[in-house]
């Protein structure tokens, strides 16, 4: 298991279509943090799971989802720019765009056979 990789975690609280994906990257040592299983009034348009790692966890997870059958469409990894902000006197100032720590993105497609992100036997 990676270092930092979490035990126990708790799967109850992850969209349904998507929580098998985030449970196979977490038991293969990736800690992710973000997942939604995409469609109409979700986050994404297809289903996402977002972790951390270096540029090479990136091929190891999509190896990883292929030997598990997983219909993978992308992966990436993620460099972008947010607002960084100082309190001074109580209040938030922006002080301009810093670099976030980047990360690793997998999106997955729903098969038209089996209606989920997994391929046919």
């Amino acid at each position: 298991m990676r270092k930092g990789a979490k035990k126990g975690i708790d799967y109850s609280s992850i969209d349904k279509g998507i929580k098998e994906a985030v449970r196979i990257l977490n038991e293969n040592g990736f800690i992710t943090f973000e997942s939604c299983e995409g469609g109409t009034g979700h986050t994404y348009s297809e289903p996402t799971v977002r972790f951390w790692g270096n540029e090479f966890d990136c091929i190891r997870a999509l190896e990883i989802c292929e030997a598990y059958n997983l219909c993978v469409l992308e992966v990436k990894r993620v460099f972008r720019k947010v607002d960084q902000y100082l309190k001074e006197k109580g209040k938030l100032l922006s002080i301009g765009m810093v670099w976030d720590k980047p990360f690793n993105e997998i999106i997955f497609m729903r098969h038209s056979e089996t209606g989920t992100i997994f391929l046919p036997d």
